[in-house]
């Protein structure tokens, strides 16, 4: 009967590191969609926008970050809609940057609705200012040239009966400033001390977007966990995230993530990134440079992907 008691117990733990050791990885893809409402000639929305849908939808990715992505009255600039109709199987989150919330640019969170439960009470859209919550919020002046924001949320993951499985995650997809460095670091301070104040912080953090920073900018250093000059004062983050691509390629040269619709150019800097936090680690990342059937690219940044898995 011991013996009986001692393999039943360590048949326990043998399934429950099986369970925990070959959890299901987190799929994460990053993609800034180039807006419809600009005259982009042979690179226009109506004629790329299914070969990018179709791009997306090449992955089962459990969470996409868009950026430039405009929600409108007219259908045919309405990327928020054909990009939902495209991924009938995600939910979003997603609101305008603008102080109008149903016409403008934003940063949608797709999330797939049979793996996650978004929180409904711990997710939105945020501005980067000193004044979040407020719709078209631009505070740093002269700094930013537009609004900013951030969208996303707490995840609970599922089993296939729709149960909680225990795990949970925050998910956030952002686009920084274009031309303002100081709005970048004001923006990259921001984030971080929102994430650094979530309630539970063993629940691990992934941050998706464009940038608009290189590397060895202070912006993407200080997220990264270094001590910087930010605005004229040095700065100690509260805490580091980790870039998913360095973690599996730390040696690449070809890092461009943006070619304006032109030729691919080695020495480009890379300007998307998608960060985790240590709860989690990359095993897989790559820089998505397809063309389309006519020969074009899909949108005028590379899409980045990632694959994440539970340290434990």
């Amino acid at each position: 009967m011991k013996h009986r008691i001692i393999f039943f117990t360590s048949f326990c733990f043998a399934v429950l590191f099986c369970l925990t050791a070959f959890a299901e990885p987190l799929k994460v893809l990053s993609v800034n969609v180039r807006l419809s409402t600009v005259n982009d000639g042979d690179n226009a929305w109506a004629i790329r926008r299914d070969a990018l849908a179709d791009l997306i939808r090449k992955v089962p990715y459990d969470f996409i970050g868009g950026q430039e992505v405009i929600i409108h009255p007219n259908d045919e600039v309405n990327q928020l809609k054909f990009l939902s109709e495209k991924l009938p199987e995600y939910g979003v989150i997603f609101r305008s940057r603008e102080k109008i919330e149903e016409r403008g640019e934003g940063t949608p969170l797709f999330y797939r609705k049979d793996r996650w439960e978004m929180d409904e009470k711990d997710n939105g859209t945020y501005w980067l200012s000193d004044t979040p919550d407020v719709p078209g919020s631009i505070t740093w002046k002269g700094q930013s040239t537009c609004p900013r924001v951030v969208s996303g949320g707490l995840f609970y993951e599922k089993d296939k009966d729709g149960k909680r499985t225990g795990k949970s995650v925050y998910v956030f997809s952002t686009h920084f400033d274009h031309v303002g460095e100081i709005a970048r670091q004001k923006a990259a301070d921001f984030i971080l001390q929102r994430i650094n104040a979530r309630k539970d912080k063993s629940v691990p953090v992934i941050l998706i977007g464009d940038f608009n920073a290189g590397e060895n900018s202070p912006t993407i250093r200080f997220l990264k966990g270094e001590t910087v000059e930010l605005d004229g004062q040095v700065k100690t983050p509260p805490m580091a995230l980790i870039d998913s691509f360095r973690t599996v390629h730390p040696d690449a040269e070809d890092v461009s993530t943006f070619q304006s619709f032109k030729e691919h150019n080695p020495k480009g800097a890379k300007i998307d990134y998608i960060f985790f936090t240590p709860e989690l680690k990359a095993t897989a990342a790559e820089i998505i440079r397809d063309k389309t059937p006519a020969g074009r690219f899909p949108t005028d940044h590379y899409p980045i992907n990632a694959v994440l898995e539970w340290v434990k």
